[in-house]
């Protein structure tokens, strides 16, 4: 027999409301205008406690369901001005017993018989949620523990970097990195002939310092020393320190001649400072050795002659600058 109009709807309806029954998601039907319930699932009296005759011809809000009534009247709100569209938030709603869960709610309209009623199906995704959180947080330590470990490693490498070029008690350029800048200086002589002189320093009587006064002494004298002759050097210049009291200035552009004054007001500062407070009843002073490089010999040739030129200082009295011979 040929089934009519009425049989099909019928049957259309009872694959729906199988299908109604058996999701185990929470779904309701409701009058979108007055929100009577007309059925709940299996699924609505797991999540929310309450059984399907204990809701039907109730509203959401006389059991109290939406935490944020808000968040049911703006859905509601949108469902009206356009009620073909299918919408989705994230809200909590309130279990029986008082309990909140986060639930994810999909909404969405369809006319029945001239009556506008509203299909929810939704979903408790407190765990998930929880979950979520959890790695979230989990993430959140693991990009804070990553970039704590990578300041550590940048700030070793810093530190090693500045133990391979800085000497450890002042500060100053080691002798690896003296070498280096020498090298280059000496490299951009040869490519454009700009000047540079060499000049060697120390501490006169500094042994006499260690003998009396013992090595933690003598290295704050060293300290001391180091900040005298940064204070007094040309900003343009470069110091090292190349080894005990010994100390190495290399001063950019200038020959022999012009290095003779920066080079003596390093030696009248030390002189005249007040070394009392370190080294009772000691008076130090600085004798500097100074050479400019010449196009014929080699950086060390220069050094050389410098360090000879100290030696001839220390001889002629100390405390004074003495210029290499050619």
């Amino acid at each position: 027999m040929q089934h009519t109009v009425h049989d099909t709807l019928r049957d259309e309806l009872e694959k729906y409301r199988r299908l109604f029954q058996a999701t185990p998601d929470y779904a309701t039907f409701s009058n979108l205008e007055t929100g009577l319930f007309l059925d709940v699932n299996p699924g609505f009296e797991n999540m929310i406690g309450y059984r399907r005759e204990g809701v039907i011809g109730r509203t959401a809000s006389s059991i109290n369901l939406w935490v944020s009534p808000e968040d049911r009247k703006a859905a509601i709100e949108r469902l009206k001005e356009n009620p073909s569209e299918k919408i989705s938030i994230v809200t909590r709603f309130r279990r029986r017993n008082g309990e909140e869960v986060l639930v994810e709610a999909s909404l969405a309209t369809f006319c029945m018989q001239g009556e506008l009623l509203l299909v929810g199906i939704v979903r408790d995704i407190t765990e998930r949620h929880r979950a979520e959180q959890e790695l979230l947080q989990y993430r959140n330590q693991l990009e804070q523990l990553v970039a704590q470990r990578t300041a550590e490693l940048e700030e070793a490498m810093r530190r090693l970097h500045e133990l391979s070029v800085n000497d450890e008690l002042t500060g100053v350029g080691n002798r690896r990195d003296l070498n280096s800048k020498l090298d280059l200086e000496r490299q951009l002589f040869e490519r454009t002939g700009l000047p540079f002189s060499i000049a060697v320093l120390d501490l006169d009587g500094f042994k006499a310092v260690n003998d009396r006064f013992g090595h933690s002494v003598g290295d704050e004298v060293i300290k001391t020393f180091a900040s005298l002759v940064k204070s007094e050097m040309r900003s343009t210049d470069y110091l090292a320190r190349y080894g005990g009291d010994e100390f190495v200035i290399m001063l950019r552009g200038v020959s022999v001649d012009a290095a003779i004054m920066p080079l003596q007001r390093i030696c009248d500062t030390v002189a005249q400072h007040d070394w009392s407070q370190l080294v009772p009843d000691t008076a130090l002073s600085t004798s500097i050795g100074v050479a400019s490089v010449h196009a014929d010999e080699t950086v060390d040739d220069t050094f050389s002659r410098a360090d000879a030129a100290l030696y001839d200082a220390k001889l002629a009295g100390k405390n004074r600058v003495m210029a290499a011979e050619r």
